[in-house]
């Protein structure tokens, strides 16, 4: 493996562009053990991980499904165990918004293949228990969607309803969905110009902000911005600025009025295990420009972002493409 001084060297001639600020922490490792494919969430200064996959057992690739949830103090860099999510899950989509969180729909294990869920749940800290929800409408399931809140609404962009772990095959969507978490309703919203899955979503100021990811496989990565004014009346997509670095399964979250993009797989330079990212790109949604931000020390994908207090946290994620080698790893990067 490079070493993280080689990496960043290697970066810099590549990018041809200076680092800016920001620095790693590494913190409490998750104390379940190594988890990839969660979800991540934050309300006030608790950091919520839920379900996910973990590692394989003996003689076997295809790592089981998790119901686990588990939330870090950012104030006194502990952890604690919460209620099980009803479902073992995966790739699934959530959302933080007054002060509950929501899962609604993902992918979960069938054998060797992951597939879609629609299955929606509410979680209340106070109570620490999980509410069911309506379900995402019949032929609109599916996990690894963009997702942004504005007001009380989740809005869900794209995602995938299958993923065939041995056979490598992912049915990518373009479909948008809208759930009112006061109406407890869905309604459809406008696709995406292309489907996306594993992809990056938040939203700032009233626009909605899909970044990155990929399209019916881990090699065919995007480096696209699609951008949605959710106060227009006409709802639109629009294009910014690419990504300097085009890739899928990132992290990504926002802070300040700039989205932080984190990880990811399917790198053809190999800066990093298999193919495993180890790039940190932020963008200025003011200035419409992307700047080169100091790497992650340990390259990953297939995780989640979460910022809380300006800083942004990212635990576990997997060391190698697929899902054979995720990690117990907290990380927090501080611009």
């Amino acid at each position: 493996m490079f070493s993280r001084s080689l990496r960043l060297l290697i970066l810099l001639a590549i990018s041809g562009t200076a680092f800016s600020s920001g620095t790693w922490q590494n913190l409490t490792s998750i104390p379940s053990g190594p988890r990839q494919e969660e979800c991540v969430a934050s309300i006030g200064d608790t950091v919520y991980v839920v379900g996910g996959v973990t590692s394989p057992p003996p003689n076997d690739t295809f790592p089981p499904t998790i119901a686990l949830v588990e939330a870090f103090n950012t104030t006194d860099n502990t952890w604690r165990r919460l209620a099980d999510l009803p479902i073992t899950i995966n790739h699934c989509n959530i959302a933080s918004l007054n002060g509950k969180l929501y899962v609604l729909g993902g992918l979960v294990g069938q054998g060797g293949v992951w597939v879609r869920t629609g299955r929606a749940f509410e979680y209340c800290p106070q109570s620490d228990a999980w509410t069911e929800l309506p379900s995402l409408p019949e032929g609109a399931e599916r996990g690894s969607s963009a997702v942004g809140v504005w007001g009380d609404q989740v809005f869900l962009a794209g995602g995938m309803r299958t993923l065939n772990i041995p056979a490598g095959e992912q049915d990518t969507v373009a479909t948008g969905l809208v759930y009112d978490t006061r109406a407890k309703e869905w309604t459809a919203f406008v696709d995406l110009p292309e489907g996306r899955d594993h992809v990056g979503g938040v939203v700032i100021g009233g626009t909605f902000y899909v970044v990155g990811g990929r399209f019916r496989g881990q090699n065919n990565v995007r480096g696209t911005v699609f951008t949605m004014n959710l106060t227009a009346e006409e709802k639109v997509w629009a294009e910014k600025s690419i990504m300097p670095t085009p890739r899928g399964g990132l992290a990504a979250a926002a802070t300040d009025g700039k989205i932080y993009t984190f990880g990811g797989e399917g790198d053809p330079l190999l800066i990093g295990p298999a193919g495993v990212y180890n790039n940190t790109e932020v963008y200025d949604t003011e200035t419409d420009s992307w700047e080169v931000l100091p790497p992650m020390d340990i390259p990953r994908h297939g995780t989640a972002a979460t910022a809380v207090g300006g800083k942004l946290y990212i635990p576990g994620g997997g060391l190698m493409r697929g899902g054979a080698a995720p990690v117990a790893i907290m990380d927090v990067f501080i611009p």
